[in-house]
């Protein structure tokens, strides 16, 4: 699997031409849009740099830690009642 979806590829396309548009698909009614819509009125770049960074920013490929998009392995320790996650090192004992 790729790092963007197809869906993705084709609101970049969008961006470029329209920025609005695919802020609009992939945000919704949001903040985002209002501030495309401010970009697009200063010029044509800033609001194709936003969509880009919008689309980019809310990818549908990204593993999300707040939606579970990641898990965290237990970590062996020798201290079998002691939960470690992650990948560091326990601290000493005292």
């Amino acid at each position: 699997m790729g790092p963007y979806s197809s869906r993705d590829i084709f609101l970049f396309i969008i961006a470029f031409f329209f920025p609005p548009a695919a802020v609009a698909i992939k945000t919704g009614c949001s903040i985002d849009l209002l501030i495309n819509f401010c970009l697009c009125a200063l010029g044509a770049i800033p609001g194709i740099v936003h969509g880009f960074y919008i689309v980019h920013k809310y990818n549908d490929n990204i593993e999300d830690l707040e939606a579970g998009g990641l898990e965290y392995q237990r970590v062996p320790t020798e201290q079998p009642d002691r939960l470690v996650y992650g990948a560091t090192a326990p601290p000493p004992p005292q």
